[in-house]
């Protein structure tokens, strides 16, 4: 349930990150809102300027006029050396709480095996009983 007037939803992510989530989104295509209008104040380009105009201050010096020592310009800068870790990577990409629901619901496919020796299915090289 999708309260656009009062910005809250039922799944709460609406009201905790004051943007709009994917049932918002669809709820204001269908009224014909644009769903950027419903974001909160904090994420505008002018909160964002106003809170950050005075705590980032240019320099004044332009780049061509830097000092920059001699031994600091020779010097070259590796990366760390690093070794890659024993046993199968992680997975990169962490699942939504959505996405696991949908995978598991799929269907369960096996791959069919067959027998390393002979080449022929329903059967594995353990339990292969034909002539080499």
């Amino acid at each position: 349930m999708v309260d656009l007037v009062r910005r809250t939803c039922s799944c709460g992510k609406f009201d905790l990150m004051k943007i709009p989530g994917r049932y918002a989104i669809k709820a204001t295509f269908s009224v014909g809102i644009q769903a950027h209008t419903l974001t909160g104040g904090m994420y505008t380009t002018a909160s964002w300027r106003s809170i950050y105009e005075e705590s980032i201050n240019p320099i004044s010096v332009s780049e061509d006029a830097w000092i920059v020592p001699s031994h600091v310009q020779q010097a070259k800068v590796l990366p760390p050396e690093t070794r890659r870790a024993a046993g199968q990577r992680k997975k990169r990409r962490y699942e939504t709480f959505e996405d696991k629901i949908r995978s598991s619901q799929g269907t369960q496919t096996s791959k069919r095996r067959k027998c390393s020796r002979c080449g022929i299915e329903g059967h594995n090289r353990s339990t292969c009983d034909r002539e080499i």
